[in-house]
């Protein structure tokens, strides 16, 4: 038998070939893994909901910079791609997404230089400006380019991340984008999610009807110049209330709303099922689309080290999974292929270390060393860049075929 050099931390030893399992350790460990039917389920239901919610879908790539995950949102009717950097906006448009939303402020010559190839490839694209200085160097850039920038005016919130903090800032800005050259103003975009107060719910209608306010002064105003018009936000824990307030709000039959939420092409079993969970307490409309989204991305690991009665050490830590918003938790063991557990509710993972995780676990179960441990994650955002390379598997965690991540 003769083994391969490896590239990746979750690579196989031995050449791929069909029938090779996770769970026969014919990959090395840890390894994030990606469960087929999850994603397709995920990535439909979703579609499902902006076609019935009457919205197009722009979901957000920086969630998992994956092109094979790109290719399966576009081929499931999405609209396009958002991103957060020229950078990512290459790989997605490599990965064939015509239309992309960089939902942030493009600065700096290199990165207009990116972005002005994409557009002169015929790329539909479309980036953030909250501020005149910005909007003068884009205008200079693109002139000497000889290319015309589709650009929304951004939104946002006192003590927020990035955004105008009113309308009058924002139709003073849309003014000043009027008098300059190589701009078109196409619309407006906005981000909720940064919205915390006392009545968050209440918090995030109001910020919504807001920029719908803003949207129809500046048609009035006769400010917007591109020929294709989009308002645009919602992140994946307010995505319903986006979209209903949008349509309640009788904007311009020109005027595209365009959702962004990323986090549920892969959901998790931390905030975002928490979000989720709240959006079909109040949307009947999430209710009707079908099964909630479900859990598609795990960490499969070892039972490292058994040090002392009661606890376990699993082998992998803060440079394989996130840890900003609840640490991994164990959803199942096996142990020569076989299930020995799935009812792991008392077993806790308490802290971890940059290759170690501490597992404490429940007086019925008696983990041994080279165990597999299956985990999920929360907030999948930063699971998926500690990874080259991800597994998608199938339900009996046969291995499928390695997608790669281009962080």
């Amino acid at each position: 038998m003769k083994y391969q050099k490896i590239q990746h931390k979750a690579a196989a030893p031995l050449p791929f070939s069909p029938g090779m399992n996770l769970l026969q350790q014919d990959i090395c460990l840890p390894a994030a893994v990606l469960k087929h039917n999850a994603i397709q389920h995920n990535l439909h239901w979703m579609q499902r909901f902006a076609q019935a919610s009457g919205v197009l879908l722009a979901p957000h790539g920086k969630t998992s910079m994956t092109p094979w995950l790109f290719q399966q949102q576009l081929a499931a009717g999405a609209w396009g791609i958002t991103v957060a950097t020229a950078y990512q906006a290459q790989v997605a448009a490599d990965a064939g997404a015509r239309r992309l939303i960089l939902a942030n402020q493009l600065v700096g010559k290199a990165n207009m230089a990116v972005v002005a190839n994409l557009l002169a490839s015929g790329i539909e694209l479309y980036v953030c400006v909250d501020h005149a200085d910005n909007a003068d160097a884009l205008a200079a850039f693109f002139q000497a380019q000889q290319l015309v920038l589709p650009v929304l005016i951004e939104l946002g919130v006192p003590d927020g991340r990035c955004g105008c903090r009113s309308n009058q800032q924002a139709v003073s800005l849309a003014k000043h984008i009027a008098g300059l050259p190589a701009l078109a103003l196409a619309g407006i975009e906005f981000y909720e999610g940064v919205i915390k107060t006392s009545d968050t719910e209440h918090s995030v209608r109001q910020f919504v009807q807001q920029a719908a306010a803003l949207c129809k002064a500046l048609v009035r105003l006769q400010l917007f110049t591109h020929g294709n018009l989009l308002i645009s936000g919602a992140g994946s824990a307010w995505y319903d209330i986006v979209g209903a307030e949008l349509n309640k709000a009788t904007l311009p039959a020109s005027m595209q709303i365009v959702l962004r939420p990323g986090c549920y092409i892969s959901h998790d079993q931390g905030i975002y099922q928490q979000a989720q969970q709240l959006i079909e307490q109040r949307s009947v409309l999430a209710c009707k689309t079908g099964d909630s989204l479900h859990n598609a991305l795990e960490l499969a690991v070892y039972v490292q080290s058994m040090p002392q009665p009661g606890l376990a050490v699993l082998g992998f830590g803060k440079r394989d999974a996130a840890f900003d918003a609840g640490l991994p938790q164990a959803l199942a063991i096996y142990r020569d292929g076989r299930l020995i557990s799935d009812q792991l509710q008392d077993c806790h993972t308490t802290k971890l270390m940059d290759q170690h995780a501490f597992w404490q676990y429940s007086k019925d179960l008696t983990p041994q060393i080279g165990d597999i441990v299956l985990l999920g994650t929360s907030h999948p955002c930063l699971t998926f860049d500690k990874w080259r390379s991800l597994w998608l598997v199938d339900n009996q965690y046969n291995l499928l075929q390695q997608v790669e991540t281009w962080f």
